[in-house]
Formats: C-alpha cells, structure tokens, sequence
C-alpha cells in the first residue's frame, strides 16, 4: 500500500466538484503525506490557480491509500 494526494476543486459557478490526484510523488504512510500537503500548500495548489483564474471557490487536500498492482 502507498499513499497520494488529492486536491478536491469546487468553484464559484458551479456545483461540480473536480478531484486531481498530485502524481509526481507518492508516500510510504499517512503521516509523511500530511506533512508533505503541510510544508507545501502553495507549491500544489499553484497549478490549479493558474489553471482556473477567478474560479475556485475553495480547495481541500487529502491523503488516499491506494494498492499497487502485483506482478
């Protein structure tokens, strides 16, 4: 099992709710993937600002296990 980031998008005009997984890192536990999401808040939600300017009306970060596939 590891562990990746989800940044949950809601915006001003709709009520569609756009998740995103953060792909260029993953976690061995919970924890290490909170406090990755802590020291970077910034760094991961820039992409999603400039990508939808005026648009979002908030964000939420999560951690969400997943299994990687066996061979």
């Amino acid at each position: 099992m590891y562990w990746v980031i989800t940044v949950m998008l809601m915006f001003n005009t709709t009520d569609v709710v756009m998740e995103r997984e953060y792909k260029l890192k993953q976690f061995q536990d919970d924890w290490s993937c909170h406090e990755f999401i802590h020291e970077n808040k910034i760094y991961l939600l820039k992409p999603h600002v400039l990508d939808y300017p005026n648009q979002l009306k908030s964000f939420e970060f999560f951690c969400e296990s997943r299994y990687a596939e066996e061979v």
